[in-house]
């Protein structure tokens, strides 16, 4: 599995069952001080740095304990033009194996890993760049509540047909040419307990990669970031020192709309596109 722009594959990088010791404990502690129930991509990939995912995680802990980057979150994405495909029409989701008490734990996911990319998004933003604009001080957010969440499954746990639609749905948000490097996002392997779901995913959201409509709003994603993110290192601590190839590998994974900030748009378009129809068990 060949890396992506901003390092490690998320599919090789470690999981968090592997990890032990002072990797295990930094993980625990970003979950607690983020109020997430998984480690993302960039934190496990940051552990291949010699020095890098502790370095990195000193240096942003203080920006999550001030509860701003969920409050600019929220922000962000209440104001993004998300895409969104053609809405489901009634029975579409139980055609495709989905039902009423599948909606709730594909929730769950989706709100997780949009919260944990959201905030990612934001907060190393804020690492990397230089203070401007007003520093934020809104009140924070209550915390979220998470149930239990199904187990992220490996490729020897999926039939091919399904692995192949994973690697159809990675080019989502993908920029210019199709790369055969593109990484597969941990969040569509997450989804990947749903092969009916990846295909209504695959089918609706393929329209607007083509026509620019996801690539448009990752870019408006990503420009509101920086904002936010400016506002944002203006509570970073000064005495915070990266390892030159981690301040590298986040640099590049906030870098521009075709990393953190496409999934941050996707996973958010996709949570409202399913909102309709999380309600109630009985509309479909």
């Amino acid at each position: 599995m060949m890396a992506g722009r901003f390092g490690r594959d998320p599919v090789s990088a470690i999981s968090e069952a592997e990890a032990t010791g002072e990797t295990a404990a930094i993980f625990a502690d970003i979950r607690a001080t983020m109020e997430i129930p998984l480690i993302t991509s960039i934190w496990r990939s940051l552990y291949d740095v010699d020095g890098g995912l502790a370095a990195a995680w000193q240096a942003v802990k203080p920006l999550y304990q001030t509860g701003q980057p969920a409050v600019a979150l929220a922000r962000l994405v209440a104001a993004a033009d998300l895409p969104l495909p053609i809405a489901l029409a009634p029975g579409q989701l139980a055609c495709a194996g989905i039902g009423g008490d599948d909606l709730p734990a594909i929730r769950g996911i989706l709100d997780a890993y949009n919260r944990s990319n959201g905030m990612n998004m934001l907060a190393l933003t804020a690492l990397v760049s230089a203070p401007s604009g007003s520093a934020p001080d809104d009140p924070p957010l209550a915390p979220p509540a998470w149930p239990p969440l199904r187990p992220l499954l490996a490729q020897a746990d999926l039939y091919p047909d399904t692995w192949s639609l994973l690697n159809e749905i990675r080019h989502l948000g993908g920029w210019g040419e199709r790369k055969e490097n593109e990484v597969l996002a941990t969040l569509w392997r997450h989804l990947a307990h749903w092969p009916g779901l990846l295909a209504l995913i695959q089918s609706g959201f393929a329209p607007l990669q083509a026509d620019g409509t996801i690539a448009r709003s990752a870019q408006q994603v990503h420009e509101r970031a920086r904002l936010e993110g400016g506002r944002l290192a203006q509570l970073r601590l000064d005495n915070a020192a990266l390892p030159d190839e981690a301040h590298k590998m986040i640099a590049a994974y906030v870098g521009g709309p075709g990393a953190v900030a496409r999934m941050v748009t996707l996973g958010h378009g996709l949570a409202r596109w399913l909102k309709p129809w999380q309600a109630t068990k009985k509309r479909f």
